[in-house]
């Protein structure tokens, strides 16, 4: 890898990270950076050497900090598709496009980037390693549909820079997805309300927010979660929803005409027949970390990673 090409490589290498909430240092040869952030430590190399690759996927990394002492992660970015490694967490032009696009939106969107490493298996230790006696599966908790629990309660505290205790919460939306149709004419005018739309509810503040159905998983949450009940019935969230969907797509329609040797413009306000809109509603589930350190608590959608501005429920106060 040449002098120019890895130097951009790294800088780039360097945003992510720091998107991910690490704190990234550079360092001198053969490595390029070192991070630290939420208990894990990582050491990163950008090269297409092999004996440089041997060196560093042989080599075992430590970091110190405090009375801890860490076991580096190693992070290899290469463009040579054919080199081979054994202990590295390892990068190409996919994952470098990839991770690079989602720091770009995750810092216009203020939100702490998620880079799902794999957990780490001991040295020389098989990965699915597993005793010879049978273990009971863990337990799980009750089938509802909902988001996926993507962030971790550790790497939750460490998003609400909190040193405490974490609590997994399923709060309730109203999903919903709207049809509209129908057209009125006019003085020869034609107005359509054909519409469409998707989003969700909260079902206990009624605030809305956006959520792609291919998202929603169906089977059981986390043992030991807390499902919030819903407040918000389906009633009046339908009723509320066709309310907006007719403020949505009323229309004023403005038109001339002559009357003698007099000009007149008349105004008229269309709306779309309730009757012709139709709205369909279920209950989804969104996990959301409620992190206590002190006397503050921070909630960390453990979908997202974002850390909310306002309370999804309002049985909590944020300090």
């Amino acid at each position: 890898m040449e002098s120019g090409t890895r130097e951009k490589a790294r800088n780039v290498l360097k945003r992510i990270l720091i998107a991910a909430s690490y704190d990234v240092e550079e360092v001198g040869d053969p490595l390029d950076l070192s991070a630290i952030g939420n208990g894990d430590a990582l050491v990163v190399l950008c090269s297409d050497d092999p004996e440089t690759i041997r060196k560093f996927d042989s080599t075992t990394y430590r970091l110190r900090t405090g009375d801890d002492d860490l076991v580096c992660r190693k992070l290899l970015f290469a463009l040579d598709q054919a080199v081979q490694t054994e202990d590295c967490i390892r990068w190409g032009a996919d994952e470098f496009v990839r991770y690079a696009g989602e720091a770009a939106l995750a810092e216009v969107l203020g939100r702490s980037l998620i880079l799902g490493f794999p957990v780490p298996a001991v040295r020389g230790e098989p990965v699915d390693a597993a005793p010879a006696t049978e273990e009971e599966e863990p337990e799980a908790g009750p089938e509802l549909p909902h988001l996926p629990v993507r962030v971790t309660e550790k790497r939750a505290c460490g998003i609400a820079g909190l040193h405490g205790s974490a609590k997994c919460r399923f709060i309730p939306y109203w999903s919903y997805h709207y049809v509209s149709s129908g057209e009125r004419e006019v003085k020869d005018r034609l107005v359509s309300f054909d519409a469409e739309g998707a989003g969700a509810v909260n079902a206990i503040n009624g605030i809305k927010m956006e959520l792609d159905p291919g998202t929603i998983e169906r089977g059981p949450v986390p043992f030991g979660s807390e499902i919030v009940p819903a407040r918000l019935v389906r009633e009046d969230v339908e009723g509320q929803l066709v309310r907006d969907v007719v403020d949505r797509l009323t229309q004023r329609v403005r038109f001339r005409y002559e009357k003698g040797d007099a000009i007149f413009y008349e105004e008229k306000t269309l709306k779309p027949d309730r009757s012709n809109i139709r709205v369909d509603l279920e209950i989804v589930y969104v996990p959301v970390w409620q992190v206590r350190g002190g006397s503050r608590i921070v909630e960390v959608n453990a979908f997202t990673g974002e850390v909310l501005s306002m309370p999804m429920d309002e049985g909590v106060e944020l300090l």
